[in-house]
């Protein structure tokens, strides 16, 4: 029994059943199991019973037979062929008679030799009896009746072939019943599951709207008793996350922004300390240019926790200019002073209407993290993406990402596989969610592949204008 659970555990973890087919399954496999055996019950029940009603009808006729010869006998009669042959043995069958050593039969080519040994034997002993024998033909009935006063015994042989024709379809008609019975069965099973997975779609129906934000989406109320309660505790849950998200969003919102005058306070500081490098001691120098770099992280930081807090809140709007696709990537560039190629198809220079400050801070994000995990990113390569779309990818030759986290890093504060290596460089988890933010909210998407040379390929998808 435990081997067969292994196995059953084995194979819903390899082979993941939908819980529809499961449910059909199950309801075609017991259908067939309730009809199989009531069929085999009935099949066993009317075999019997009509083969028992048919050799007792073959038994009494012999025996009707056997005494109508006897006063035939007893009368004189001597054309015993004559008299077998006018018998009316009941179906197809035949008479056979031993008198005085000699055979006589109702038909051709019917003697002794069809006869059982065992039966005549039982015959002679003044015993009637009848056997069942297996012919070329078929199964035969054969019944034997001593006529004891003219020392004569009778025979006769009876074919089966008609009662195994009946058994035959009997037993075809039940197997398409119990085949039709499961039928039906599954598509009970079918319609009961659809039925009961009906709250299910809708469930999911409402969460990818919320997922999508439409937060106001809910489940509509439901009257029945078993379905009330699940509703009911669904749309509290969504009320309650929601909440709860906005809190968050608040506090994060109200957190960077209470951190930008002390922050903007202290870079002006740094600054007017920073003019002044030349007049400080080397270790006062090295430790200022540290103060710089970790004052520019956290000024990234709070601005990136603002803009998830305009996203959160719905209120990121998009100040939006019509531009050359290449020449804007070329822009970008120049202005962080990367060497970077851009590629283009010959002849291809589309345009996109995006807020270039939006978009200046996404390709800048996807710059920094190509160079912080993959040792800078290669190239730039503009091509047609989906129907009436621009593809701008950001190629390079690092390690990839990992299939399993390629929608994952799109969420905020997941760093992927920094969060288990201590040797890669750490992130605030942010860059790769504003991206993808921001895309989203041209009308885009971002997505990671892999590069063809090797490494990830960054692609943002953007609508085109004509």
């Amino acid at each position: 029994m435990k081997t067969i659970g292994w196995i059953r555990r084995s194979v819903h973890r390899t082979l993941p059943v939908p819980l529809r087919v499961r449910a059909i399954v199950a309801f075609g496999a017991v259908s067939l199991l309730l009809a199989g055996t009531l069929s085999i019950v009935t099949d066993s029940l009317v075999r019997t019973w009509i083969v028992n009603d048919n050799q007792s009808a073959a038994v009494r006729q012999a025996y009707t037979d056997a005494r109508l010869v006897r006063s035939r006998l007893l009368s004189g009669e001597t054309d015993i062929s004559s008299l077998l042959s006018g018998l009316q043995v009941t179906g197809t069958g035949d008479a056979l008679m031993e008198r005085g050593g000699h055979w006589y039969a109702s038909s051709i080519g019917v003697g002794p030799a069809r006869l059982p040994a065992s039966l005549q034997s039982v015959v002679k002993q003044d015993h009637a009896g009848w056997q069942t024998i297996a012919t070329p033909h078929g199964p035969v009935l054969v019944i034997g009746v001593p006529i004891a006063e003219s020392s004569a015994r009778f025979y006769v042989l009876e074919s089966l072939n008609d009662v195994n024709h009946t058994l035959t379809v009997l037993a075809t008609a039940l197997a398409v019943g119990a085949g039709i019975a499961a039928l039906v069965g599954a598509g009970t099973g079918a319609i009961v599951s659809r039925r009961i997975l009906l709250p299910l779609r809708d469930i999911s129906a409402v969460a990818q709207d919320i997922s999508a934000g439409a937060h106001e989406a809910r489940l509509p109320a439901s009257h029945d008793p078993d379905l009330k309660a699940l509703v009911v505790s669904f749309n509290q849950m969504v009320d309650e996350l929601e909440e709860r998200a906005h809190r968050e969003a608040r506090f994060a919102a109200d957190v960077s922004h209470d951190l930008r005058g002390p922050l903007a306070t202290f870079s002006a500081a740094v600054g007017v300390v920073h003019r002044r490098r030349q007049t400080l001691p080397p270790e006062a120098g090295a430790a200022m240019d540290i103060l710089e770099e970790q004052l520019k992280s956290f000024n990234k930081l709070v601005v990136d926790l603002l803009e998830i807090s305009r996203f959160e809140a719905g209120t990121a709007t998009l100040a939006t200019s019509v531009v050359v696709a290449a020449d804007f990537v070329r822009s970008v560039l120049a202005e962080r002073g990367d060497q970077i190629p851009v590629s283009c198809s010959p002849g291809y220079e589309p345009q996109i209407d995006i807020d270039q400050r939006r978009m200046q801070r996404v390709f800048a994000n996807l710059l920094e993290n190509g160079s912080r995990y993959a040792g800078g990113v290669s190239q730039v390569v503009i091509e047609p993406g989906a129907d009436g779309f621009v593809a701008i990818a950001f190629e390079d030759h690092g390690p990839g990402v990992p299939a399993e986290l390629r929608e994952a890093i799109f969420t905020r504060y997941e760093r992927g596989r920094a969060h288990d290596d201590s040797t890669m460089p750490k992130g605030s988890g942010l860059g790769l969610a504003l991206a993808a933010q921001h895309a989203k909210l041209h009308g885009g998407s971002i997505r990671v592949e892999d590069a063809p040379d090797g490494g990830a390929r960054f692609v943002i998808e953007l609508p085109e204008v004509t």
